[in-house]
């Protein structure tokens, strides 16, 4: 009988292998994302190899998504699978509030298995899932494979201490004991404009506490770090990269010092005997692997350009189609919050065209003074990719490619994208009952918000 496996691929993606099954998690292994705003640390690794390993293995495959984002399922990558993988595959996402992932699947035509919250779904003799939700629309999970358990953190689930106690309280019944923690380090985050670098030095020791507190509360055998091999890759957002943690650098982080001998860097393909292998026997490989990374880290490639420079003509037609489809999926419901003051008319300063304009769900799209005060500043390709695709706020947000303007710029950008947000997620006249309730929770939200904001 083989013992199980564990195998870092790269970034977010590893896979677990059993006598009866493999689990593949979060495929992202080439090129860039999200209109090349991110790129992986080390380029060493490809889909085609991948795919070529999973046909060989003879095994029922199950790849497992934790949230709907290119970073966590690479289109490119679904794209090469469907066409090369010649085996049995099914896909597994959590059952949730967020349909962007089953939707995006169903187009693609794979075998989907929804895991309900915090219910285990076996999928080998000697291979099980938990999936518990993090939010409306991310996730993490327990792995049990042969009589080891692997948690899946990634990088933001459980970043409180309650919250995690609360976790560990819940998993003691299914798993006595962590064997794997699988957790991030340096977010991918939006953390400050270009001179910010004291908010981006706070967010990384907010990373490295959040790890900490994490091995404090599981006391896992093994740490190992994942979700965080990813950097800023256009010229437009590189300046986020300063700052944030390499390997080396959290190694050295004071706060981490009793948990060194249970941290292990992996390299990609590197791989893990789950009943032999321990902290001792991985640290030769963990020194290589961190050497590995830190080369990488120190040898960036230049940055990517930002996208093609898009006239105020062409920002004009983009914006009254969003606004009309904005508007009829949601009911008027924009217009009427913009009424109401819910939402207010958003300022951009486009740095490229030195230009400042306003978006307005009532008014619709007009030019400012060239050196008015505006909400946030992008370049005007980038302002035509966050009109243009539906899940344009997210792609310009998760990829950084702006900076603010305001002190609150950044709520107020999040605040007028809310429609396309709540359309991309399902949350419109396709399901009306789900999306009142979600705008009566967040209204409520902001009443709270402000009524502890006239208390304190």
């Amino acid at each position: 009988m083989s013992n199980p496996t564990f195998t870092f691929l790269n970034h977010a993606c590893f896979m677990v292998r059993t006598e009866s099954a493999l689990l593949l998690a979060d495929p992202w292994l080439e090129g860039t994302v999200l209109n090349d705003a991110w790129s992986l640390v080390d380029r060493s690794t490809s889909s085609a190899a991948l795919i070529a390993a999973l046909n060989g293995c003879g095994l029922p495959v199950f790849i497992w998504c934790s949230r709907a984002a290119p970073d966590r399922l690479s289109l490119p990558f679904l794209q090469r699978f469907q066409a090369e993988f010649r085996g049995i595959a099914t896909f597994l996402h959590r059952q949730g509030r967020d349909w962007r992932l089953a939707d995006e699947l169903r187009r693609q035509r794979f075998a989907l298995a929804a895991c309900k919250d915090g219910q285990p779904v076996a999928l080998g003799k000697d291979l099980r899932l938990t999936a518990f939700a993090n939010g409306e629309a991310d996730s993490w999970c327990l792995i049990q494979a042969g009589r080891r358990s692997i948690l899946h953190l990634g990088e933001r689930a459980l970043g409180t201490r309650a919250a995690c106690r609360a976790a560990a309280e819940h998993l003691r019944r299914r798993a006595p004991r962590i064997d794997v923690l699988l957790t991030g380090f340096a977010d991918m985050a939006w953390c400050g404009n270009p001179d910010g670098f004291a908010q981006r030095e706070e967010a990384a020791g907010q990373g490295i506490a959040r790890l900490a507190m994490q091995a404090e509360v599981f006391r896992p055998r093994l740490l190992v770090p994942v979700a965080s091999f990813a950097r800023f890759a256009r010229a437009d957002n590189a300046w986020l990269n300063h700052g944030r943690r390499s390997p080396a650098g959290l190694l050295d982080a004071p706060r981490l010092e009793t948990l060194r001998p249970l941290i292990r860097f992996m390299a990609p393909c590197d791989s893990i005997d789950l009943e032999r292998d321990s902290p001792a026997s991985l640290a030769a490989r963990s020194e290589a692997a961190v050497a590995r990374w830190v080369a990488c880290w120190r040898e960036p490639p230049p940055p990517l350009p930002r996208p093609p420079e898009a006239s105020v003509t062409e920002l004009r037609g983009a914006f009254q189609k969003y606004r009309e489809r904005a508007c009829a999926r949601l009911y008027g419901l924009p217009r009427l919050l913009e009424a109401v003051r819910a939402l207010r008319p958003l300022a951009i300063h486009l740095a490229d065209l030195r230009q400042t304009v306003e978006l307005s769900y009532r008014h619709g799209f007009r030019l400012l003074a060239r050196d008015g005060p505006a909400d946030v500043a992008l370049c005007s390709g980038t302002a035509l990719i966050l009109l243009k695709a539906e899940d344009g706020y997210d792609t310009v947000y998760a990829g950084a490619c702006f900076w603010t303007l305001r002190p609150d710029g950044l709520s107020a950008f999040a605040r007028f994208f809310l429609p396309q947000r709540m359309a991309r997620r399902g949350l419109d006249r396709r399901r009306p009952l789900v999306m009142a309730r979600l705008m009566l929770r967040t209204a409520l939200a902001r009443m709270a918000r402000e009524v502890g904001a006239a208390l304190r």
